[in-house]
């Protein structure tokens, strides 16, 4: 969280841009006090020769936009209480950076409120992580993030209720029966009643009707690949979820609806609910099954069927990544269509740059070591929108091109230019998230949310950019241009892989 320049606009645009620049103010203020009071602790783990804590500590003050650490991995049990037994010295910086850190986290959630009451939603949202962060066994900022305390445990819900069934999670098989636990690990297999051989199950349920099924806490994975593979597929649409509700968390509650979840301190993101997602062991599966919905099915690599509320892949053997990104363009269709109780088609009179934009943007999201990457500007979709616009000056005018509609969007007439459509809505949706430290971003969530709106008239007249922003869009082009030129060095290597359409 850095400094933020004004852009230019209404005077709307200019006061909410001035309230959120004070809270960033206010924020580097408290983080400077914070980074001082743990130099503090610091040089007491020195005094006493505890050099290696001192440096933990010196990590721990350093601001989350800098931080290596991995803000979002919280302690699995409730922080025990300090030992009276310590040595004298150790206790002293022990009590000493509990209260540092749980004092300062009062002050972010402090903050994260008054962001809140400001309308900034996005803002309010990253500083509750940090909450989290300082005082893990902060109650609201816990249940905010959906976590729920059972006795001395932080866990989910669906997690508890798993558990309170008498079933334990095992990383290759997922939930299972405690009882069937070690039969599992010795090469059995439980079906229709009767335990059978893991070929025999293979067999059954390579037929996808009869495919395995996989429980997650907002998932329901079904596939004829393997159990296995699964889970796997579980737990990563798992990661990317808990990704995307934090990263996107103006999109699925208002202003309104963030300050009831404070108050009542309840995770706001659909706890219980399941995306089903089919997952087939090859494409000649993934084509058979699919092809009476989908009669050009031959041709993608997956789909979202908003009408079944269904995402589907198959298993492309060597083609890891681009698998991958696949899955999280199409679960980024279905996170957003499944957000109301109905699917309703979007962005049909106009503003469909969005609908595909935010997934095509989503498909550079990578997780390695435990830290999410996203926006790499080598990513072929913003490679290829900068190369176009810097070196031949192509690009389509924000005006005409963010009034196109579905249909016209969808049938450009030839596929380089539906490429070409791709990649310019990929790369404005990189822009309005991250331009100026996201200072457009909280309306670029609320153009979403207006686009994927239950009520028909607030879908159909959604406000453009222009509007939710009170920057013309002569302005926002300017800015798009400067952005995207400076977002890849001139010296960076060119990039060989090609674009592809959805």
């Amino acid at each position: 969280m850095s400094l933020m320049a004004f852009a230019p606009g209404s005077s709307l645009q200019a006061q909410n841009a001035k309230s959120l620049q004070v809270l960033h103010d206010r924020y580097l203020a408290s983080s400077k006090d914070f980074q001082r009071d743990m130099e503090v602790v610091a040089k007491l783990c020195e005094a006493g020769s505890y050099f290696s804590d001192a440096e933990a500590v010196r990590v721990r003050a350093v601001p989350a936009s800098e931080q290596t650490l991995n803000i979002d991995e919280l302690p699995a049990q409730v922080l025990s209480p300090i030992s009276p037994d310590l040595p004298d010295v150790e206790r002293q910086w022990r009590v000493k950076l509990r209260k540092v850190e749980t004092d300062y986290a009062a002050v972010l959630y402090k903050l994260s409120r008054d962001a809140l009451n400001l309308g900034h939603v996005s803002f309010s949202f990253e500083l509750i992580r940090e909450v989290a962060f300082h005082d893990p066994d902060h109650k609201f900022a816990r249940r905010l993030l959906g976590f729920k305390q059972v006795g001395d445990d932080w866990t989910t819900p669906f997690a508890a209720t798993m558990e309170a069934r008498g079933y334990e999670y095992h990383k290759k098989f997922g939930w299972l029966p405690k009882a069937h636990v070690d039969r599992y690990e010795k090469g059995e297999r439980l079906y229709a009643g009767n335990w059978i051989s893991i070929e025999r199950e293979e067999s059954i349920r390579s037929d996808f009707n009869h495919g395995w099924e996989i429980q997650t806490e907002h998932f329901h994975v079904k596939t004829n690949h393997s159990l296995e593979v699964g889970v796997q597929i579980g737990e990563e649409l798992e990661s990317f979820h808990k990704y995307f509700v934090r990263e996107f968390a103006a999109f699925f509650n208002s202003p309104a609806q963030m300050k009831r979840l404070f108050d009542q301190g309840e995770a706001g993101t659909g706890i219980g609910k399941r995306f089903t997602v089919y997952y087939f062991r090859n494409k000649q599966d993934f084509v058979k099954h699919l092809i009476r919905e989908q009669p050009n099915i031959a041709i993608t690599n997956g789909l979202y069927l908003p009408n079944k509320r269904v995402a589907c892949f198959f298993h492309n053997p060597g083609q890891e990544e681009a698998n991958l990104e696949t899955m999280y363009h199409e679960v980024t269709h279905q996170l957003l269509s499944e957000s109301n109780s109905k699917t309703y088609d979007v962005g049909v009179k106009s503003h469909f740059w969005l609908v595909e934009g935010l997934p095509c943007y989503i498909e550079s999201y990578r997780v390695e070591e435990d830290v999410v990457h996203i926006g790499d500007p080598l990513h072929p979709r913003f490679y290829w929108a900068r190369e176009r616009l810097v070196k031949d000056n192509e690009f389509y005018d924000f005006a005409s091109f963010t009034s196109l509609g579905m249909q016209q969007f969808q049938h450009a007439g030839d596929v380089a230019t539906l490429q070409k459509y791709y990649a310019q809505a990929a790369s404005m949706t990189h822009f309005f998230l991250n331009y100026q430290d996201g200072v457009y971003r909280d309306a670029l969530l609320t153009h979403l949310s207006d686009i994927y709106n239950p009520i028909t008239n607030v879908r159909n007249r959604a406000k453009g950019m222009d509007d939710l922003t009170g920057v013309s869009y002569e302005v926002l082009h300017q800015q798009y241009r400067e952005y995207l030129t400076a977002l890849v060095p001139a010296e960076a290597t060119e990039v060989t892989t090609s674009e592809n359409a959805e």
